[in-house]
């Protein structure tokens, strides 16, 4: 508790509680020459009484020693460490020992004469600079002028407040499973099971990471495929990250692909208000109770379960950071529609001075089996001035060679651009030696004055005797017996009823001369209208040499609103290299039927679409959330489709702090689907075992001892369970992350001093952040001492294990909470022996009811 200043006399005892309680939460705010001037020393009377009011309104009743605390420096955050108190000749309340070395790492400038390890006078140095403390909230306040700061970017966090965590263990799991009975004889029922396994072992620095996936289709055996396996670790003074085993290269300077081996690479994560990278949006439409499949290089990496209506997926997780995202929707009557997202990014502009880098050893692979060579691979990027960032790289492999050089232009107000070229030498599987170059043009802008964001803009063109090096891995593998043979996917070969994943569905054609890429367009823009309305569109063509088929995808939507009415038109067209073409155009309307007068939200909703795979077909329904938090959603529509007639879909999901599940339900006259999705965590940790809503890279252990039930800000369904421990499944890392505690949770007895911190966790790091709770009874202490005395005002309040739990305020009150029945208080306005007095709690106190949340009584303290 905090320490307490004097005010006048009350008439009743609730007014005296509630003006202890109030000097009490303001005392910490004392310390400060402004407080100390309103703070009237004249009311006070005696020179022991004097003494400690002074130290209470200078904001201290800590005894000299050692304490943990957050520091911050002009209002930032920097540090958190134990810090020294220690008396200082001259001053009433203990003084924090600010070393020479952990000031300079904050950035303030200090005489370089000043001896290492030595405790620093700032204000005596540094003109304008105070330092003051909140012994409640255990954090020191440094001012300094920014003429005395080290320059820093905006936003730079000192790497002294990089957490880098705990041991520990954990598994990630995402479950769905589906079922379609047919009401036709050439139909059979079919079963679908997948399971996505991520799982980890963080020692020390290091992080172990593996990624699997199993699938049990109807009339085929399962199937567990080892996606990805490796090990890192973060070199904070490099700004660099070690990694090895399956990972992937970027796409910086070179088309990425898979590997397994070594590799350090720069972290741009580690750089303030860096950008995170490009990741797709996938949007699309589905006609009734649909699963979207997600393939990227031949693997499922996300599958999930959506209503009728337009979708949007912002979580998909890429394994590579190149390769177009292969999407299907399968829709519960059967029938399918697929297209390609784009995934590509243009190079990051570096700031001047800023450098990336990677260089990568090891061996192909695709997880496809087959060709894989060995290689290495380098690639640099440096900022300079006027906007210039230069990069390049070489990859040097069996049977291939390549070098490339380019540069990135800020334009300023007209965005970015970015131009490379690149030489290739391969050596082809039927004896043959090409040699080629490609040509690369990038640029990207927002517009924000017209709205208008150009996410990506892109062309490339290549000669015929150019191959990348996935190229030239893929020709080698479809070279069989003297001639190219080409596996591809053509969803057309389905019949009605017929799983998406039946393994007839793959052809080969055959061809005299491989087709590698030849050109490539990519556009991705939105913008903004007037008030509430948008525009986006999307597009990819990429042909090939020596074949006369291309892939392409255009997506364009329009979004706008009346009052708070919105819809939306989208169109998509979707072309395969094998044939197979789609054109689509949907309608989507919903109305908020709360009106903003619940917490939870209902909106009914009215979808109609045209496929030229699918025909016609419309839902209408409704949607929302229910429960405080919004932890349960649901939504249930009928419809009609033009391959099903008229059917009904439910869908339920409900979020918990142990995990989340939804299931759907789909009738119609042709066809039943049932679906369930299950996802979720379990975290291994010293103090036992979690379990969790689904985890992401970075995690946060959450340690409330006695707070059972207390729910976390900001995490719906997320509390803390009957061991003391929660999870926040996704942290940002090298960023701050705030956690707090809802104190409206808190019942009666617990006491929490500080319930909210911040934290800034490593890349895959599971970081302890602990609140020091106290379970017991709170108390109005009337102390009195041996000769009818009381204890000196502003006197710290101690519990057993040193806690301190309050101040002693007008005749020997004082107030706390957290204390258990039976245990010793002891009260300190002193070092010495008779400066102190012990107070035992009687052992049947937790046994009395108090109307008003707390007990009151007078108890003598005891001299030691």
């Amino acid at each position: 508790m905090a320490n307490q200043r004097k005010v006048a006399g009350g008439t009743t005892r609730l007014t005296q509680l509630i003006r202890i309680a109030i000097i009490a939460a303001s005392a910490p705010m004392l310390w400060s020459e402004t407080a100390l001037a309103e703070f009237n020393m004249s009311f006070i009377h005696g020179d022991e009484n004097l003494s400690n009011a002074e130290a209470v309104a200078q904001g201290d009743a800590l005894q000299p020693g050692v304490y943990p605390f957050d520091i911050y420096v002009n209002l930032t955050q920097v540090d958190h460490k134990d810090v020294t108190f220690r008396q200082v000749k001259g001053q009433t309340a203990s003084q924090p020992c600010l070393k020479v070395e952990d000031l300079r790492n904050y950035g303030i400038k200090l005489p370089e004469t000043l001896q290492a390890g030595s405790c620093v006078d700032l204000p005596a140095l540094v003109k304008d600079a105070t330092v003051s403390y909140d012994a409640a909230v255990q954090q020191i306040n440094i001012s300094v002028p920014q003429t005395m700061m080290d320059l820093s970017a905006i936003g730079a966090i000192p790497p002294s407040m990089y957490d880098e965590g705990i041991n520990a263990l954990f598994a990630n799991y995402n479950f769905n499973y589906n079922k379609n009975s047919y009401r036709r004889d050439d139909a059979d029922d079919s079963e679908y099971m997948f399971l996505a396994l991520n799982s980890g072992l963080n020692l020390g620095r290091w992080r172990l990471r593996n990624n699997s996936t199993w699938d049990k289709q109807s009339g085929s055996s399962s199937n567990w495929t080892n996606v990805s396996s490796w090990a890192e670790t973060d070199i904070v003074p490099w700004r660099s990250r070690l990694v090895m085993g399956q990972a992937s290269t970027n796409n910086s300077v070179f088309n990425s692909f898979q590997f397994r081996g070594v590799q350090l690479s720069s972290v741009d994560d580690m750089l303030p208000d860096s950008l995170r990278g490009y990741a797709p949006v996938v949007r699309g439409v589905a006609a009734t109770n649909a699963r979207v499949e997600i393939r990227q290089n031949g693997y499922v990496i996300y599958s999930t379960n959506v209503a009728p209506g337009p979708f949007e997926i912002h979580d998909v997780y890429p394994h590579t950071n190149n390769g177009d995202l292969q999407v299907t929707v399968n829709e519960a009557d059967g029938s399918h529609k697929t297209f390609s997202v784009a995934y590509s990014s243009v190079a990051n502009m570096l700031r001047e001075g800023i450098w990336n880098f990677q260089l990568t050893a090891g061996k192909y692979h695709n997880g496809n089996g087959g060709y894989q060579p060995k290689l290495i691979q380098g690639t640099a990027a440096y900022g300079m001035n006027y906007g210039l960032t230069p990069f390049g790289g070489a990859i040097i492999a069996e049977h291939y060679r390549s070098a490339a050089v380019g540069i990135g232009k800020s334009l300023g107000s007209w965005g970015a651009i970015s131009v490379d070229g690149s030489i290739s030498d391969t050596e082809l599987a039927n004896g043959d030696r090409k040699q080629g170059q490609s040509f690369r043009f990038l640029y990207s802008k927002s517009l924000n004055q017209m709205g208008t964001n150009f996410q990506l803009a892109g062309y490339r063109y290549a000669t015929s005797g150019y191959y990348d090096l996935s190229d030239a891995v893929q020709e080698r593998n479809s070279w069989r017996n003297g001639i190219y043979a080409n596996d591809y996917w053509d969803p057309n070969d389905l019949q009605p009823g017929q799983p998406s994943w039946s393994n007839n569905q793959k052809r080969t054609r055959y061809t005299a001369r491989y087709g590698n890429k030849r050109e490539r367009v990519e556009l991705s823009l939105s913008q903004q209208l007037w008030a509430g309305a948008s525009l986006y569109a999307n597009v990819s063509h990429q042909n090939y040499w020596g074949v006369s088929g291309n892939d392409r995808t255009i997506q364009l939507g329009y979004n706008d609103g009346f009052k708070r009415i919105s819809y939306g038109v989208y169109l998509q067209d979707t072309r395969g290299q094998y044939g197979y073409s789609d054109r689509s155009v949907n309608f989507t309307m919903s109305i908020p039927l709360d009106w903003g007068q619940s917490n939870n939200s209902t909106t009914a909703n009215f979808s109609a679409a045209h496929s030229k795979q699918s025909g016609d077909s419309y839902s209408t329904g409704i949607s929302g959330t229910m429960l405080d938090d919004r932890r349960m959603n649901y939504s249930v529509s009928t419809g009609h489709t033009q391959s099903s007639g008229q059917s009904s879909n439910l869908n339920l999901g409900y979020s918990s702090s142990i995990g989340n599940i939804d299931g759907s339900y789909a009738y119609s006259s042709k066809y039943r689907q049932e679906g369930l999705g299950l996802s979720g965590g379990l975290l291994v940790h010293s103090g036992g075992a979690t379990l969790t809503q689904p985890l992401q890279n970075t995690i946060l252990l959450v340690e409330a001892k006695d707070a059972k039930g207390v729910r976390l800000e900001n995490q719906p369904g997320v509390t803390i369970d009957r061991f003391g421990y929660a999870v926040v499944p996704s942290a940002n890392p090298y960023r701050y992350n705030y956690v707090a505690l809802r104190t409206e949770d808190f019942g009666p007895g617990l006491d929490v001093p500080v319930a909210s911190k911040q934290v800034v966790p490593t890349e895959k790091s599971v970081v302890k952040v602990s609140f020091d709770t106290f379970k017991g009874v709170s108390l109005l202490i009337h102390a009195r001492l041996g000769d009818n005395g009381y204890p000196a005002i502003g006197a710290g309040v101690f519990n057993e294990s040193g806690r301190n739990s309050g101040t002693v305020g007008l005749e020997g009150a004082t107030y706390v909470s957290g204390v258990k029945a039976g245990e010793k208080l002891t009260i300190k306005w002193g070092p010495k022996a008779d400066q102190q007095c012990v107070l035992p709690i009687p052992a049947d106190v937790g046994d009395k009811q108090a109307a008003m949340g707390y007990q009151e009584l007078t108890l003598q303290c005891q001299k030691l």
